[in-house]
């Protein structure tokens, strides 16, 4: 039987509502994972209404510092963690991130103490901050399990985290709220081990932008970061987050409508940054993809050492260049060379495995018409028995 869409009687923030309800009664200890963004702010006011509702004192918060962070975003989440109705626990983990210029990559770790001692730090750690000392975690290293392992330590029974994932922001995000049939908004988080109870609630999955502002402001007179109204003003990006990664340095230009100050500090730190702010209009990607495909697997290799500019990105590279050749092999059309250079100067491919080429591209049109032929030279030969 078919799985279809279904559309409920009542309105999505009751639905949200009961989700929540039902997360309560179903974990131990329930937190929110707030970014600072509309959507974490709206399940903080979700979740605050559960509280109200049962008594259970301040909603548990939990905030992971990403250091490269607006200090718009930042000031707005110091706002909310004194709020007398939240009790937040404030992160600063040494994890891995990447700057991204014109294709180019290369690694830094966030929070480093030898990124402190040059000054390289975009802004200073907040002495409340729960760090790598408080695990015994080496800081100059990043973190051995994922930053979700960390973050539910000390919680209590089976553990959820309220995310702010919305289903409409794009497929991946879509597809992850509708694998399962029952309890679709409740998932195992990326990487994380079985063994450790945590899960992550989507309770509001199925809201528009609109829901989400409402919400906030019409529903609980609440307020929202600051950033929305710069971005709105500008014509910015609406994504809080880190600045410098693949997707969204390609609008690093936003940061210097925004906020010039921070983007400033920016460039005091990684100064070819500037690079990608004059030229990403005027570079030929297109063209430096089908230079590198010309040359077939040689054009790989140069693709990666050309623009894996650490370690570490360019064994990561060649590890999903060599799976990538491997799946090749058996499925050509579904795999072609084009597309590995396209993810490796433009998306991410250090935590994933490579995907064949999906419906209305050129190489699933070559991979459906040799299936075709496959099929007709079959027909032909069933034919050619029959006249024997």
């Amino acid at each position: 039987m078919t799985r279809q869409r279904m559309f409920l009687d009542i309105s999505c923030v009751d639905a949200a509502r009961e989700r929540m309800r039902h997360v309560y009664d179903t974990f131990d200890t329930v937190c929110v994972q707030f970014s600072g963004g509309k959507d974490s702010t709206a399940i903080l006011y979700l979740a605050k209404e559960i509280h109200e509702e049962r008594g259970l004192g301040p909603v548990k918060v939990i905030f992971r510092d990403e250091e490269m962070v607006s200090p718009v975003v930042v000031d707005f989440i110091m706002k909310v963690r004194d709020y007398d109705w939240v009790d937040m626990e404030w992160y600063c983990l040494p994890v891995g991130q990447e700057v991204w210029v014109l294709g180019r990559r290369e690694y830094c770790l966030l929070w480093s103490p030898e990124r402190a001692k040059r000054n390289m730090l975009i802004r200073e750690m907040p002495s409340f901050a729960i760090k790598a000392e408080h695990f015994g975690i080496d800081p100059t290293r990043p973190i051995p399990e994922t930053i979700d392992f960390y973050t539910m330590q000390g919680k209590k029974g089976r553990t959820a985290f309220i995310t702010g994932v919305r289903a409409n922001e794009s497929m991946i995000r879509y597809r992850s709220c509708v694998q399962k049939l029952h309890e679709n908004y409740i998932n195992i988080p990326f990487r994380m081990k079985k063994s450790v109870p945590l899960r992550f609630a989507k309770v509001i999955y199925d809201w528009t932008t609109d829901d989400v502002l409402k919400f906030i402001t019409e529903e609980h007179n609440g307020e929202y970061c600051e950033y929305y109204d710069l971005a709105a003003m500008t014509g910015s990006n609406t994504r809080v987050g880190i600045p410098l990664h693949a997707v969204a340095s390609r609008r690093i230009g936003d940061v210097v409508a925004t906020e010039p100050e921070f983007y400033d500090r920016l460039y005091e730190c990684y100064p070819h940054i500037d690079a990608q702010r004059r030229w990403w209009k005027h570079f030929n990607v297109e063209g430096l993809i089908a230079d590198y495909v010309s040359r077939g697997w040689d054009g790989v290799k140069d693709c990666i050492e050309d623009n894996m500019l650490t370690p570490g990105y360019q064994a990561a590279a060649y590890k999903f260049a060599g799976e990538f050749k491997r799946k090749q092999a058996g499925d050509p059309y579904s795999y072609p060379i084009d597309s590995l250079v396209r993810t490796l100067l433009l998306n991410e491919f250090q935590v994933s495995s490579p995907n064949p080429v999906g419906p209305k591209t050129r190489a699933h049109t070559m991979r459906m018409l040799a299936a075709q032929q496959t099929e007709n030279d079959l027909n032909d030969m069933d034919a050619l028995d029959d006249n024997i």
